[in-house]
């Protein structure tokens, strides 16, 4: 996950906003667009249910598995959400789901297009799926979970206190999990950074900074000026 949303990343740190696969119908455009095509049931319908049975069996064809499939559609999802094409990323995020229900990269998929769409809380729940699968650490995966987590408290008004201090905590114990099995801490201290800016922790804020760049990281810059705005930059211990 790391090495396909770190551009888009960095935007989202100051809160601003293959293979040929046929569509559903335009009738289904809405549903196709939500993630799991906002719980319907597609095998009530013989039509859908005819459809994605065949794309599936052509997927397996051309990728050799429906795993290998499901994964090229979410590769696919990515490039197309760096186009800015968030519909028809969820699209291949949607199909990818059909191929392969435990890809927990699928669910991150669905997390990033919710989070640019400010559904942030929904991205949550989508990152808590896809964390839930145990995801393999070199995606930065848990870095991106911790900073939707503390979006959705920070930013969520309508959120009950309770519901707003478990997302904190939940946020807390996905950077730390991030910590200790992430590769790349300058990505996770500059996200962990993020999140305790938006508490309004500054001096926690600038340590994250430090750490990160410390371990080679390089902390968007407007997010830094942003930080020293509100604290100026102590002296890194």
């Amino acid at each position: 996950m790391q090495f396909t949303l770190k551009a888009f990343i960095l935007a989202q740190l100051l809160w601003l906003p293959g293979c040929v696969i046929k569509m559903p119908a335009p009738a289904q455009s809405a549903s196709a667009e939500a993630p799991m095509y906002a719980g319907g049931d597609r095998r009530a319908a013989a039509a859908l249910r005819a459809s994605d049975e065949q794309q599936a069996a052509e997927a397996v064809k051309t990728f050799g598995s429906s795993s290998a499939a499901a994964q090229a559609r979410v590769e696919e999802g990515y490039r197309l959400f760096r186009e800015d094409q968030p519909g028809s990323a969820m699209r291949r995020f949607n199909q990818a789901w059909l191929l392969n229900p435990d890809n927990p990269e699928v669910y991150a998929g669905f997390a990033v297009v919710l989070e640019s769409q400010r559904k942030i809380c929904q991205a949550m729940s989508m990152m808590d799926r896809a964390i839930s699968l145990n995801p393999p650490a070199f995606r930065g995966i848990h870095a991106d979970a911790g900073r939707i987590a503390a979006r959705c408290a920070a930013e969520d008004k309508t959120l009950p206190p309770e519901a707003r201090i478990a997302a904190t905590t939940r946020s807390d114990e996905w950077y730390r999990k991030g910590e200790a099995v992430e590769p790349d801490k300058g990505y996770l201290y500059a996200s962990w950074a993020t999140a305790y800016y938006w508490r309004g922790q500054y001096g926690e804020a600038w340590a994250m900074v430090h750490k990160s760049r410390a371990a080679g990281g390089s902390p968007d810059p407007d997010f830094v000026r942003m930080l020293r705005a509100r604290m100026p930059e102590p002296a890194a211990s």
